[in-house]
């Protein structure tokens, strides 16, 4: 009789456990997801959108100058991606793993060069007819990679250098809509700058606070109309930076004011900077 009831309880714990394991496996399999694609290591996960695991693997050959010459991709032992990347200056890649669905999985690819410059940044999805990876993105040279993915959104951390503040990062979200990233909003109050933790200084106790010194009388802008302007040597707070048509412009407030100046202007006069202590900080 104990022996009996000891089966009967094995078998039921045994039930249990693996349909324990099987709900788990399938959240786990389901589950929106980012991760690391080490250079030169298979990894298991779907890319093919069959919900089922396939081999990843990414190699590169490099030069006499130790420099990538060739980029490879391969998906299940197959050439899904190749790139000659030959005097492009590429030092190395690093890639990305990103799922939001079983239908939407793409591998993120970057080319590194000297000085941390990004000389290669495209998103790639697979295509089950020709069997390759192809291009989702216009990334292009900037600097941004992807951090988190849920079924219906995708973050990406941005970073750029105007020459009026210096380094930001902000992170904006993504939908993949007609085979392609589209913005959920243009416009994100992460950004934050970067060039205040290189050194000890008041300035830089500033800058991570997002404050900037203006260094001559500064315009800020709501649309087209003047919203205030600025003496020379007072404080303004980096507050939201927005894109528009490929341009960055970026809110700022002064006192319980709030308006807009664009960046990244072709004839920014270095000789005459926007804020005190930016020129000094920038790289390149």
């Amino acid at each position: 009789m104990k022996n009996t009831i000891f089966k009967s309880f094995k078998f039921t714990f045994s039930l249990m456990l693996t349909v324990m394991l099987c709900l788990s496996f399938s959240t786990i399999t389901n589950a929106a997801s980012v991760k690391d694609i080490p250079v030169k290591k298979t990894i298991s996960a779907d890319i093919t959108g069959d919900g089922k695991a396939d081999k990843i693997l990414i190699t590169t050959t490099m030069d006499d100058d130790f420099r990538v010459k060739k980029l490879k991709v391969m998906v299940n032992k197959k050439t899904a991606f190749s790139k000659n990347c030959t005097d492009s200056g590429i030092n190395y890649i690093t890639a990305k793993y990103t799922k939001m669905t079983n239908k939407n999985e793409f591998i993120q690819l970057m080319g590194i060069g000297d000085n941390d410059y990004i000389v290669l940044n495209q998103i790639y999805k697979y295509n089950n007819t020709s069997k390759k990876l192809y291009s989702v993105s216009k990334l292009d040279n900037t600097a941004c990679e992807i951090v988190s993915a849920k079924k219906n959104r995708l973050t990406l951390h941005h970073g750029e250098q105007p020459a009026e503040t210096g380094w930001l990062t902000w992170k904006m979200s993504y939908k993949f809509r007609n085979n392609k990233f589209v913005l959920t909003n243009a416009t994100t109050s992460t950004v934050k700058s970067t060039i205040g933790y290189s050194r000890k200084d008041s300035y830089s106790k500033l800058f991570r606070k997002n404050i900037f010194v203006t260094a001559k009388k500064l315009r800020f802008y709501n649309g087209k109309k003047l919203a205030f302007t600025v003496p020379k040597g007072k404080q303004v707070t980096l507050k939201k930076l927005t894109l528009s048509k490929g341009n960055i412009y970026l809110q700022f407030q002064y006192g319980k004011k709030t308006g807009w100046i664009s960046v990244n202007n072709k004839n920014y006069d270095f000789e005459s900077p926007y804020f005190k202590k930016v020129n000094s900080r920038l790289a390149g």
